[in-house]
């Protein structure tokens, strides 16, 4: 720590060891060599003495003040302020004298503002500045100058990891020569840190967090560094708190709402529509009629049909009054055969008309549309449910199928009813996977638990089957192995 201006001090200007007043006594010269070092052995015991008194109070207020007092007494300043930054705002935390310089809100503000711009320079700035120094702004400085009686002020920033933690500032009649300059620079490098570190460890937890993430002045490149590592520190603990959470493996799948036992109404022979009662949604009573078929051709078959009868029966009347029997033997087949194919057509007359086989809801069949339209024996025409036995139809993912069981509980969210959801247990597992949509699922049939009357069929909504209580994390990784070893098998062959 020794430079040129302290081994060789200029002419008028006596090397006066920091702390030690007293004037220059002339050297022999055989105790030249021997003292060329005192004045730096003097900076650095001068510098000993103030790290000392920082070091032997346990508070931070009470050593600042010792620091900056025996700072103040060294350098001969009239004042001497030391201030750091907390929650992100720099503030005054100690000075020389017994004047508490809060209550002087401008003259605080203006001892901040010379600090700051310092800071803002990572400079010492000195005004009014010396001839032959280097240019440095100086506006706070002066404003500070006015308001104290134009003494002359230092400013020294306190760095320490690369960052700025804060200023000191001295006020001084007659100017700052090398010896006071230098005897701030040692302070700010030297006891500063050790301020710091005290004003920090009394700070509360938030506080320190507040500073750790706040914006410095002085130190925009080096703040951005410190924030990313605050933030990956702060993401990191999060990510650990959260794999470590208790959570519950589920297995998520789209569902959807079915009648259990509907049964589908098709038509029992060839014909034409002749009428439609009810559309889809609409409720239906056992044995009401859905849809008639148009009659007139199986009328004019039954007609047929009893007019053959009649004859036949006539025949086999004449002869059995010829006591013929072979005749009697024809004519009563024949008989039989005619009456055999009225039944039928007297059941097809019945049957046209297609009921209700229980109270239900009609699932579909909208037939409004398509009356006098042509059908087909046994065409699906409508589907009934019953209205107060439903089952929710899951359609679960062929990765997920190997942990499903029967008896396990699960949520059911309908978009329908979005702010409430039902308790479910799975009752069946499919045996085959079926393709949906593109997706080769399996479907498992669950039964809602509590009342079902405010499910409708074909409601669709998402289904959450619980598998096990267990970590999040594991969750996480359960899910991420699964498909990177599907993935690399595709990839590796």
């Amino acid at each position: 720590m020794v430079d040129e201006e302290s081994k060789n001090p200029p002419q008028g200007s006596p090397a006066v060891p920091m702390g030690e007043p007293g004037s220059a006594t002339p050297l022999r010269p055989s105790q030249g060599r021997k003292m060329q070092r005192a004045p730096s052995l003097s900076r650095s015991a001068g510098v000993l003495t103030l790290q000392a008194r920082a070091l032997a109070h346990e508070r931070f207020r009470s050593a600042a003040t010792s620091v900056v007092t025996e700072l103040a007494l060294r350098l001969g300043c009239e004042r001497v302020c030391i201030g750091f930054y907390r929650q992100g705002r720099l503030r005054i935390g100690a000075m020389s004298g017994t004047a508490d310089i809060r209550q002087q809100r401008n003259l605080a503000r203006s001892i901040v503002g010379a600090m700051e711009e310092a800071i803002d320079q990572a400079s010492m700035v000195v005004h009014p500045a010396p001839q032959g120094t280097s240019l440095t702004v100086t506006l706070a400085h002066a404003e500070l100058a006015q308001l104290n009686g134009q003494l002359s002020i230092c400013s020294v920033p306190v760095v320490g990891r690369r960052r700025a933690y804060g200023a000191l500032v001295f006020e001084r009649q007659g100017g700052f020569d090398a010896r006071a300059v230098e005897a701030a620079k040692d302070a700010a490098l030297f006891v500063g840190p050790v301020l710091e570190l005290k004003h920090r460890i009394e700070q509360p937890l938030g506080g320190r967090i507040v500073d750790a993430v706040s914006p410095r002045r002085g130190s925009a490149s080096l703040f951005r560094l410190g924030t990313w590592q605050v933030g990956g520190a702060a993401a990191a603990l999060v990510l650990l708190a959260a794999a470590l959470w208790p959570a519950s493996y589920r297995v998520v799948a789209p569902a959807r709402v079915e009648g259990e036992g509907q049964r589908v109404i098709a038509s029992p022979v060839d014909g034409f529509l002749r009428s439609v009662a009810l559309r889809p949604g609409e409720t239906v009573q056992a044995g009401q009629v859905l849809v008639a078929l148009d009659d007139r051709d199986l009328a004019l078959e039954r007609g047929k049909s009893n007019a053959e009868i009649a004859q036949l029966d006539n025949l086999y009347r004449d002869a059995l009054t010829k006591d013929d029997a072979a005749q009697i033997v024809i004519a009563h087949s024949k008989l039989e055969q005619a009456q055999a194919q009225l039944g039928l057509v007297e059941s097809q007359l019945e049957r046209i008309q297609l009921r209700a086989p229980f109270d239900g809801v009609l699932l579909s069949g909208d037939l409004m549309q398509s009356i006098g339209m042509p059908v087909k024996r046994g065409q699906e025409l409508m589907t009934v449910a019953p209205d107060l036995s439903f089952r929710v139809v899951a359609e679960v993912d062929e990765q997920d199928i190997a942990v499903l069981r029967n008896g396990q509980t699960a949520q059911v969210l309908f978009g329908a009813f979005a702010q409430d959801s039902l308790a479910m247990t799975v009752m069946r597992i499919a045996p085959m996977a079926t393709t949906i949509d593109g997706r080769n699922v399996f479907e498992v049939d669950g039964r809602v638990q509590g009342s079902t009357a405010a499910l409708r069929p074909g409601l669709r909504g998402v289904v959450r089957i619980d598998i096990e209580r267990t970590l999040l994390g594991w969750v996480w990784w359960h899910r991420t192995s699964q498909w990177m070893r599907r993935t690399l098998w595709r990839v590796l062959g």
